[in-house]
């Protein structure tokens, strides 16, 4: 007698238990696809096909999971992201992704990223099926701040074409890999502490294998041992950076000329006193701008604490460090 064999199930497609949408009709495909993502553009290429959109997400946090294919080629324009990254993976077919300058021809060997602040248009081509991963900005860039002791000097972006770090086997795909199946089959997280430890880990990932315009920011400097005189001086600035300082005092106060310090500076800091000085400063008042809770101090209060009289001077040098306007870093925070 022959045994009988056991054929085990197939495993389910991923995220198959968080279907969201299953739709031919295009206003509805817009509309759900917008919830997800953001409002765009959408435009079925050709006038034999026909959508047959199925679209799987699980929100997690500032993390969000999906699997997608909409069944026809389609012509997607959200303009720009504007709150969030976006990380593609196609499983089959192809995607033609136009961010700002940049054009990535996507396949399952070449994965895409979306910076926000990119102008971004793309082509989903007919038989084409992907994974995709939503990254809210702020989370973003507030784990590049707790990474890198800083926060990002203007808008963070990355690369579009990140096909290397996530080839098969590469060890970005193998975590990404697994964040997919414990989403889709697992209970992980739905625990809102283990969910934001997954949520770190993953963002770090990304800043520390993925090329970024902060790289060359983040690479650490040679390390020159500085005289004495120069760690006294450091010291001294950021105990009394909120009082008025000059170069003459900070050279007293150490015990060397100003010509010395201005030397010292300039061959062990790549810098001045006072450009440091004024850095420190506006590091200041962005960390207090970023912790501002609603009815909190102005901006101007927050500037003139720090040793900013002159507002206009203060906000040009805000924006060319970090992006943005004090009054945008302070109504964002306030939001969150």
């Amino acid at each position: 007698m022959i045994p009988a064999t056991t054929v085990s199930p197939s495993p389910r497609p991923l995220l198959a238990r968080h279907e969201r949408l299953r739709s031919a009709d295009l206003d509805e495909v817009r509309a759900q696809v917008g919830q997800v993502f953001c409002e765009h553009e959408l435009r079925v290429v050709g006038r034999a096909q026909r959508l047959d959109t199925r679209l799987c997400y699980r929100g997690a946090g500032a993390l969000g999971l999906g699997r997608m294919h909409y069944g026809a080629a389609v012509d997607i324009d959200p303009g720009a992201l504007g709150h969030f990254f976006l990380l593609q993976m196609p499983l089959r077919g192809h995607e033609t992704i136009m961010a700002g300058s940049q054009v990535v021809n996507s396949t399952p060997a070449v994965a895409s990223m979306v910076s926000p602040t990119m102008p971004f248009r793309m082509h989903h081509g007919q038989g084409t099926e992907k994974l995709f991963i939503r990254i809210e900005r702020s989370a973003l860039e507030r784990q590049f701040g707790q990474q890198y002791a800083r926060p990002p000097r203007g808008d963070l972006e990355f690369a579009p074409d990140i096909s290397a770090p996530l080839a098969p086997g590469a060890d970005l795909r193998r975590l990404v890999d697994w964040l997919f199946a414990e989403a889709s089959e697992g209970s992980l997280l739905e625990h809102p502490l283990v969910a934001a430890r997954i949520e770190e880990t993953l963002m770090a990932a990304l800043l520390e294998t993925l090329p970024h315009n902060q790289t060359e920011a983040i690479r650490p400097a040679p390390v020159l041992l500085s005289p004495r005189f120069v760690r006294r001086a450091i010291d001294h600035i950021e105990q009394h950076a909120h009082e008025p300082l000059t170069a003459g005092a900070i050279a007293a106060e150490v015990g060397v000329s100003v010509r010395s310090l201005f030397g010292g500076f300039r061959k062990y800091r790549n810098t001045t006193p006072m450009a440091y000085l004024k850095d420190l400063r506006l590091d200041r008042v962005h960390q207090a701008l970023r912790s501002a809770a609603p009815g909190s101090s102005n901006v101007t209060h927050t500037a003139l604490h720090w040793g900013f009289s002159h507002l206009g001077q203060f906000s040009a040098a805000y924006r060319q460090r970090f992006g943005e306007l004090p009054s945008s870093t302070q109504t964002r925070a306030q939001g969150h």
